[in-house]
Order: structure tokens, then C-alpha cells, then sequence
């Protein structure tokens, strides 16, 4: 891939960039948000569920544009910031991929750019993403999500324990751990019957240590899709250009992650959302990765359905996909958990933001916000994917009629934290499918969306 090729100009900008105190940047990224929001009139308006306006877009675009080029990216194990400017960025971004191949066999799917409106179904992932799961389940879990024939790849969970152990980072556990999930995962696709689907890996790699041990010989494959992330806000490490260098030598799809905290140094929604667009164009360029994913964090409820963070979603996403061929992709992250209505509507509302913005993947469910285990299912994982197929092509004013209707659903119970009942309580162990309560609800809330305008497929 012509974009690996920049791997050592990377590396030498990690040691020999600017110094400068983590504080400081910190300071610098949040003056910098409060400039460029007034300097291209980048405004929220509360009476819009999601972005509505192309001109907001693209303004919003060459503000995060302008952010990557005058900010750059920080790295805390040398202290010092990685800068490119605006036609190295560019650079990047003309030879970034607009299609990519994961999978093998008959699981192999083709990811393509997107732009808002578009009638071409975005891809789905599903999978509990990163939400611990206990050792005796896991392996149900991940089949509930893979036997879904609309899900096109999935994300694995993390382990609660090994082998009955507190796992522990950076310790020789961490190998067990990253070898567990490759077990596990593995053996869920086969009793699926699609053992070639792409599995988002190493989720317990907390630490470079699990990346290296599960991404060897007879682990993690190439077509299955590497996770790398920033940390907030615009932040890399040793231990994550370590994953980097890795993967890049050998030959692995590297899938990468920035979740813009609000409130925090991005500042209220417009400065999540040019974080947001600034992020993945930085990531592109550091972490060379093919597929690019956003989750901006409310920080209390640890969800990105509020609806300021689903207005900088889809204004972020519109930015990016009017005016780059990324692959870019949103993960549905909601408070309420598996047998909740709540939790449908909310994986409704960020699949619509998502789909009519222009994403090329949709991803989720991450229920309960990742936090409580077991608290996980395939069935809203099917949900979500429904939703994409159904209103890909749909107008961003219809969709924005039907969010803000469904928010009113779930936004009152935000700050209850409705997570819901755990995996063996909504589905049968024995058949692997959702108990009748939880399926009940399932068909009523699609019915209700079927009436206002949501035809599914």
C-alpha cells in the first residue's frame, strides 16, 4: 500500500519533532478548537438533529483541515509533536484507499467510500466491541452476532477473566489473552458456518504486547482488520506506533479510532466535530490506516447518542465525506442495553445519522456502553444494519424528522442508564436466539419505524 511508504518519516517526527509538555498541547489543541470555530463560523444549531447544511460542512472540513496542519499529533512516550503540513496532508489523502476487500471466500466483502445521500448501502459490522464477556459465553456471543447474514464482518469482545484469572496488561497474561480471543473468535465463525469472515482484532490488546502475540503465525490473520487508535485529543504513544509498525510489516488492514471527549479540550459540539474531522485526517496519515472510525464520548453518560454528539457526527462525517474518498466509519455506542426499547432507538438514531452522512460502515452495537458484562446481543447488532439498509438514499430532512423523534424515547433516560438484562437473560443458550420478550420487542419497535417511514428491506 503506497500510503505505508511514509512509516519512517512518521517515526522520525516522533523523535525529532517539537518538544513540547503534554499540558501544553493539551491547551494548545483547545485555543486552537475555540479559533478556528469562530474564524469559519462553525455553529450548532439545537433545532437540527443532525447537520443539514453543505456549506457547514465543507467550512467545517477546511477548519479540521486546518487543524491537523497547525496542531499535528502528540507523542506521550517522547513528548514531542509529530507536525505535516497542508500538502503533506493532502498528499496523504489523495493516496488513501476509497475500497477495500475483508474477509475471504464466501465472506468477502468490498467497502466503499460513500457521501451523504448516498443510495449505495453502507457496509455493517456487528459484535460487542470491547464489552467484557465471561470465558463460559463468549463464544455464543460472537456466533450471535456472525450467524446474522447482514452483518458483513465483526468486532470481538474482551474477557471478563482468563482462565479463570484477573487478566493483567503488559504481564504474560496479556499473551493469553490475545491467544484466547483468537480461539474463541475462531471456533464462533466455524460453528456459524462462516469461517471466513473478517474479525476486528486484537480487542485485548490493551497494551502493544496482545497486537504482537495474536497478530503471529496461526492467529489473526491480514484480511481480518488491526485496531489502532489516538487517545484523546490527537494523542499516539510508543505502544500504538509499535501496533503500527507491526502491522505495517505484516501486511495487515489496520482499522483506526479517535473518540473526541466532550466538554473536555474539543469543547462543546462544533469543536468534537472538527476534532472529530481533524483526528481521522491525522490518523490517515500517521497510523496509515484504511477504514477510520469516530465515537465521540459524552462524559457522563460514556455514550455518542446525546444529541449534541449525534448533530457532531453527522457534521463531522458530512465534512469528511463531501470532500475526501476515506472509508470512513461510526460506531453505535448507546446507554441501554440488550431488552430495552431504548436501546433500538438509540442504535436507530446513530444508524440513520451515520448511513445518510455519507459513512461507509456502520458499526455497533457497543450496548450498555461497553461497560457492563454480558450486557451484549446479536439481535441489536441486526437492528442497526437494518436501519443502514433501510434509509440508505434517504434525505438528511427526512432523517432528521425521524431522530428527533425517536430521541425523545431515549434522551429522558440518558442519565438512568437503562443497560438491560445480560446475554443468557434475552437469548436461549440452547438455540442461540432471542428469547420471545426481547424478539417482541424487536418486532414492535421495527414496526413503529416501518410506520414512519423506515422501509426496511
Amino acid at each position: 500500500m503506497r500510503s505505508h511508504t511514509r512509516l519512517l518519516t512518521v517515526l522520525d517526527r516522533a523523535e525529532n519533532g517539537p518538544l513540547l509538555e503534554e499540558r501544553d498541547f493539551d491547551q494548545l489543541v483547545a485555543s486552537t478548537v475555540r479559533e478556528l470555530t469562530r474564524k469559519y463560523d462553525i455553529k450548532y444549531d439545537r433545532q437540527e438533529a443532525i447537520n443539514l447544511r453543505d456549506d457547514l460542512a465543507d467550512r467545517l472540513f477546511q477548519a479540521g483541515l486546518e487543524l491537523a496542519a497547525r496542531v499535528g499529533v502528540y507523542c506521550t512516550s517522547t513528548h514531542r509533536r509529530l507536525t505535516f503540513s497542508e500538502a503533506e496532508i493532502r498528499d496523504a489523502l489523495r493516496f488513501a484507499p476509497g475500497e477495500l476487500e475483508i474477509g475471504s471466500g464466501l465472506d468477502r466483502v468490498v467497502i466503499k467510500s460513500r457521501v451523504p445521500e448516498d443510495p449505495h448501502i453502507p457496509a455493517n459490522t456487528g459484535g460487542p466491541y470491547g464489552t467484557p464477556l465471561t470465558e463460559e459465553l463468549y463464544t455464543y456471543i460472537t456466533q450471535s452476532y456472525i450467524q446474522e447474514p447482514i452483518i458483513d464482518a465483526v468486532v470481538n469482545g474482551t474477557f471478563a477473566t482468563i482462565h479463570g484469572r484477573p487478566p493483567k496488561t503488559h504481564t504474560p497474561w496479556e499473551v493469553l489473552l490475545a491467544w484466547r480471543e483468537v480461539e474463541l473468535s475462531k471456533a464462533a465463525a466455524q460453528r456459524a458456518g462462516r469461517p471466513g469472515i473478517s474479525l476486528g482484532c486484537v480487542e485485548n490488546a490493551v497494551t502493544e504486547i496482545g497486537e504482537l502475540s495474536g497478530t503471529s503465525y496461526g492467529g489473526f490473520t491480514p484480511a481480518d482488520w488491526h485496531h489502532v487508535c489516538f487517545t484523546s485529543e490527537l494523542k499516539t504513544s510508543y505502544a500504538l506506533l509499535i501496533k503500527v509498525a507491526h502491522l505495517i510489516q505484516t501486511g495487515c488492514i489496520i482499522h483506526d479510532f479517535c473518540n473526541p471527549i466532550y466538554g473536555g479540550y474539543a469543547g462543546g459540539a462544533e469543536g468534537v466535530a472538527m476534532v472529530a474531522v481533524a483526528g481521522v485526517i491525522l490518523m490517515a496519515v500517521v497510523n496509515m490506516s484504511t477504514t477510520h472510525s469516530i465515537c465521540p464520548t459524552h462524559p457522563f453518560f460514556e455514550s455518542d447518542t446525546a444529541p449534541e454528539i449525534v448533530w457532531a457526527i453527522s457534521a463531522s462525517q458530512q465534512a469528511l465525506n463531501r470532500n475526501t474518498h476515506l472509508l470512513t466509519t461510526v460506531m453505535t455506542s448507546p446507554v441501554s442495553g440488550p431488552g430495552t426499547e431504548s436501546l433500538l432507538y438509540e442504535a436507530a438514531t446513530i444508524a440513520t445519522t451515520a448511513t445518510v452522512s455519507g459513512t461507509a460502515r456502520i458499526d455497533g452495537v457497543r450496548s450498555g456502553a461497553g461497560v457492563c458484562t454480558d450486557h451484549v446481543s446479536g439481535l441489536e447488532a441486526r437492528f442497526n444494519a437494518e436501519i443502514s439498509h433501510a434509509v440508505a438514499g434517504m434525505s438528511r430532512d427526512q432523517a432528521n424528522e425521524l431522530i428527533q423523534e425517536w430521541q425523545q424515547h431515549y434522551v429522558p433516560l440518558l442519565d438512568k442508564k437503562p443497560v438491560g438484562q445480560p446475554f443468557a437473560e434475552v437469548y436461549d443458550l440452547k438455540t442461540l436466539r432471542p428469547k420471545k420478550h426481547w424478539q417482541k420487542i424487536y418486532d414492535e419497535v421495527q414496526e413503529r419505524l416501518f410506520k414512519q417511514g423506515v422501509r426496511f428491506k
